[in-house]
């Protein structure tokens, strides 16, 4: 099972270094293609870990951006919070 370890800002960032990498990938194609090829297989990990959600660097070094969710304590009974209401 994979531990989600990117938090929203982390993933909105991904994408657009992935998106940004992939860009260059294609305009430097024709002129350098290993180097090319290399930015490519950068922004396919970069974008993968984005749309996964965790990364295993992340994981290797116990970071973890995402936000646990944590429930709030309950507040009083129904009649409660009816007359509360009224």
């Amino acid at each position: 099972m994979i531990i989600k370890n990117i938090g929203g800002v982390d993933t909105a960032i991904r994408a657009v270094l992935g998106s940004f990498f992939m860009v260059l990938a294609a305009v430097a194609a024709d002129q350098h293609p290993f180097v090319a090829f290399g930015t490519a297989l950068i922004a396919t990990a970069i974008l993968i870990t984005a749309i996964a959600g965790a990364c295993p660097l992340y994981t290797a070094l116990g970071i973890d951006t995402n936000p646990q969710w944590t429930p709030q304590p309950r507040t009083g009974t129904k009649r409660e919070l009816a007359r509360q209401l009224r």
